[in-house]
Order: C-alpha cells, then sequence, then structure tokens
C-alpha cells in the first residue's frame, strides 16, 4: 500500500512540473471558457473543426480557423500561433480539439486550454463567415492563408514556374514556401518571401529551391487573404510543351468531379493527388461505365497516376468521367496530353447549375471544345444559351451530324432541352454543335448540379488551354500574368440581365 501511495505522488508530482513546463494542457468546461473570453484580452481562440460544414455555420466571435481533419492545423500552427499567449481550442465536441491541444503542449506552448463539450454545448455569441470581424489580436497570428502548389515538375526535361500574387492595393503581404516531397515530409528548403501592395512575384522552382527533383509538391503560407498564385509546367530550356493552371487556395471538402478523362485517339490523362489531411485515405473512383477502382493514400502523401495505367484491365474505351469519392482534405490537377498539346485544369468538388464558357472561336486558326458532366444520379436536362458579344441570345441552329457519337449529345434545336442522364458527359467542339453565326459566348443551364470545361486549340495541333466553367461568375478577379515573349488575352463577360 505504501508503494502505491509513493508510486502515485511521484506520478502527480510529475504531472504538475509538466504542466509547468508547458508539456501538458487543461480542460475547461464551456462556462469557464466563456468567462476566460470575457476576462482575458490575450486569449487566441482556435476553432479546429472544417471550414465550410462546420465553422461557417457558426464560430466563436474572431476565432482562427485551423482545420484538424483537413491537416491545416498541422502544416500552420507552428507559425501562426504565438507559443507564450493563453490558446484556448475548440471542436465540436472536444475531442479534436483535445487532439490538437497535446500536439500544442508536446511543442512547448505554455498555456494551452480545451474546450469540453465543444460547440454543440456552446449557448452564448457566434458568428457565421459572411460576417466582417474586427480582430486586434489576430495580428499577433502570423500566416493563415494557404496557396497550394500540387505537382512541381523540376528536372528530367521539365521545370516548373510559380507565381505569387498580393491583390491587395493597401496592405503588404508576407508568407513563407514550405516545399514536400513524395512521402509529404517537409523538406529543409523553406523560402520567405515579402510582397508590397499590389506586388507579384514569379519564380522558377529549379533555381529558387536548393533541392529542386525532391520537391513534389509546395505550400506558400500567407499572413492575408489577398494572396492568388498559379503554377506552369514546361519543357526545359524550351516551352512549347507547357501547361499554366492556377494554384488552389482551399482543399476540396467533397466530392471530386473529373468531367472529362481523355484515353483515346493519341490522348493520355494523368492525375496528381495530395492527401492535406492527418490521415490515410482510401479514395473511390466510380466511373461513367458503372465500374470502380480504390486509391490508397497515406497522411501528407502525393501521388502523380497516369490514368491508363491505373485503369489497368478495364476497358478504356468505356471510360470518359468519374466521381472521386472521400476526397475531403484531397487537392490536385488533372492534365491531358497527346504528342504535341498539354492541358490541364484543377480537381474540384464544386458542382452548378450554370456553366459559363466565355470565349467561343470556330474559325481556321482555333476550335473550342465544351464539356459538361452529370455526377449525379438523377437524370437532367440542359438547355445550351448562345449569346452575341452585344449579349443578344441567339437561337440556337438546327443540328449537325456529330462527327463522335462517343462524344456528342444531340446538339440543340432552338429551345429544346438536351437529356443528360446520370453520370452522363455533353461534349463536343463548337463546331459539332453548330451553333448560330455570331455566337461569341455561351451558358448552359441545367435541372441538376453539373460541372464542365472549356478548351481551346489551334487546328495545327501545337497549342491548347484549358479551364473550368463552374463558379467563374464573379465581381473580381485576378490575371496573373502578361506574357513575355507572346500575347495575353481576357475575355470578360456581364451574365447578368443588368
Amino acid at each position: 500500500m505504501k508503494k502505491f501511495i509513493l508510486i502515485f505522488v511521484i506520478i502527480l508530482m510529475s504531472a504538475c512540473l509538466l504542466q509547468g513546463k508547458g508539456l501538458a494542457y487543461t480542460t475547461v468546461s464551456i462556462s469557464e471558457a466563456h468567462e476566460m473570453l470575457l476576462t482575458n484580452n490575450e486569449l487566441i481562440v482556435v476553432d479546429v473543426r472544417e471550414e465550410v460544414n462546420e465553422y461557417c455555420y457558426g464560430h466563436i466571435p474572431c476565432a482562427i480557423n485551423l482545420p484538424w481533419n483537413s491537416g491545416v492545423f498541422d502544416e500552420n500552427y507552428d507559425h501562426i500561433l504565438p507559443t507564450d499567449a493563453p490558446i484556448l481550442l475548440v471542436c465540436r465536441s472536444g475531442n479534436r480539439s483535445g487532439q490538437a491541444s497535446a500536439v500544442l503542449s508536446r511543442n512547448g506552448y505554455e498555456t494551452v486550454y480545451n474546450m469540453g463539450g465543444g460547440m454543440s454545448g456552446w449557448t452564448y455569441d457566434t458568428v457565421t463567415c459572411d460576417v466582417v470581424e474586427n480582430c486586434d489580436y489576430c495580428t499577433r497570428c502570423g500566416a493563415t492563408y494557404s496557396v497550394y502548389f500540387p505537382h512541381i515538375a523540376s528536372g528530367n526535361g521539365w521545370e516548373t514556374e510559380i507565381a505569387i500574387i498580393n491583390s491587395s492595393q493597401e496592405t503588404p503581404l508576407s508568407g513563407t514556401f514550405k516545399t514536400y516531397n513524395a512521402d509529404g515530409e517537409l523538406l529543409d528548403d523553406t523560402q520567405t518571401l515579402n510582397l508590397p501592395a499590389s506586388g507579384r512575384t514569379e519564380l522558377v522552382v529549379g533555381d529558387f529551391f536548393q533541392n529542386p527533383t525532391a520537391i513534389r509538391y509546395i505550400i506558400f503560407a500567407a499572413d492575408n487573404d489577398a494572396v492568388y498564385g498559379y503554377l506552369k509546367f514546361y519543357n526545359s530550356p524550351g516551352e512549347s510543351y507547357r501547361v499554366a493552371i492556377p494554384a488552389p487556395t482551399s482543399v476540396n471538402q467533397n466530392d471530386i468531379v473529373l468531367s472529362h478523362i481523355a484515353l483515346t485517339d493519341g490522348w493520355w490523362t494523368g492525375l496528381t493527388l495530395i492527401n492535406t489531411t492527418n490521415e490515410s485515405r482510401t479514395l473511390t473512383f466510380t466511373f461513367n461505365n458503372g465500374q470502380s477502382k480504390n486509391l490508397t493514400l497515406s497522411a501528407g502523401v502525393y501521388q502523380a497516376i497516369i490514368m491508363a495505367d491505373f485503369l489497368d484491365s478495364l476497358p478504356l474505351a468505356d471510360i470518359n468521367s468519374a466521381i472521386i469519392s472521400n476526397a475531403d482534405g484531397i487537392i490536385g490537377l488533372e492534365m491531358f496530353g497527346n504528342s504535341s498539346q498539354l492541358s490541364g485544369i484543377l480537381l474540384q468538388d464544386a458542382t452548378t447549375q450554370f456553366l459559363y464558357y466565355p470565349h467561343i472561336v470556330n474559325d481556321q486558326s482555333w476550335w473550342t471544345g465544351i464539356v459538361a458532366f452529370n455526377p449525379g444520379l438523377v437524370a437532367g436536362e440542359l438547355v445550351v444559351k448562345p449569346y452575341s458579344e452585344d449579349g443578344t441570345l441567339l437561337s440556337p441552329a438546327d443540328p449537325a451530324t456529330p462527327t463522335e457519337e462517343a462524344w456528342l449529345i444531340t446538339p440543340p434545336v432552338a429551345a429544346t432541352p438536351i437529356e443528360i442522364g446520370s453520370r452522363e458527359r455533353f461534349m463536343g467542339s463548337a463546331a459539332e454543335l453548330n451553333l448560330p453565326e455570331g455566337t461569341d459566348w455561351l451558358a448552359i443551364e441545367s435541372t441538376v448540379p453539373i460541372s464542365g470545361f472549356e478548351l481551346f486549340g489551334t487546328t495545327n495541333g501545337l497549342q491548347l488551354a484549358g479551364y473550368t466553367s463552374v463558379g467563374i461568375d464573379g465581381y473580381s478577379g485576378v490575371f496573373p500574368k502578361q506574357e513575355d515573349a507572346g500575347w495575353s488575352g481576357v475575355a470578360l463577360v456581364n451574365t447578368t440581365a443588368d
């Protein structure tokens, strides 16, 4: 009995010593946490729930959002949160915040509190993400906004250019480039960047970083949300075979939609995938023909796949699109190529009932291709609306005979809707759609959520570009580069009736 008491006392004393050295955290009740907020102006609240489905619905005013499940907390806490400040961590129930509290405590944070019971029991004031907050203490916290470069190719005949733009006209921007290998390990090649208001920089990975051949992806963590970027891959030293893609600023939260997979007529499709979470993810690819295949990614891992190799024994001719489920926390991009052309788009979980194609060209030098895909289980109808440059809605022409039956659903006749089945793809060029003369842009309206993108190419097969048609309507935007050795064009469309 004496030995038991002695051991208990030693353990208790040790725990007290560890608490004093910042190696333990304190769990507080919801009412105690609320009292701390009222009485301690230095307290930093960190909400580790996911942004879209949890945090934005209602959070403690001025709480910093560093999601635990999608790996944002692990990637950012050390350069965002000061080690000497009191920190209160919250989540839905207290489980994720408890794990995050343990991470901080193990890494030298002196005063860490976990709110037991979580936001599910919080009865005090909350705010949503559409409320502009004035949070003075957040100036103590460093980088809170990330730009992801999900594929880096430097070496073996390839090079990557990346750019960072500060869209703020008033506030300077500071941030840190963090480089990772294919296993998700942080490399000893961290670089910092400072930009003035409206500043911009572009850099070549092979010239800027010390060990570029080991880098597979890069995360740039910035101190304000005015940060944008892009990445460009090209043959080094020439640039005849290249693709430029916007850099994402958030991770996917739902199923990823692959609107188009090119596997025939000399074309290939490749994917790069990164698991930004701190746990393993098993992704399920469900293809348009009903077949499926799984891919497991460990936490932080980067993987590049060629779809023809990944599909293995599955019938390539029958596959043209897919859904990637269990993709919460996954980012990446998709590339299409043949012997002379290369293009690509970001992997997105977004769908819409309005797709916009803001520039349609069909002449001796250029062609335009459009893709719309219904990822859902319910069939729907599409209406293709062609517009002239002055905004006049044109009447669709008589249908043309499709040259590739597997690619094209019958084009519209007058206002006749086009049926699009579950996991069916609508695809064709401007010429195949037989759009009326004077069509400068078009919109597709759908009765079900859809995804899609637009391609431009030269008829000589030497140039190709593409971009998503989902969510491109807005009140502002960034045009990240004026091409030095070529030309740059901008297309603007007023999609409203005003």
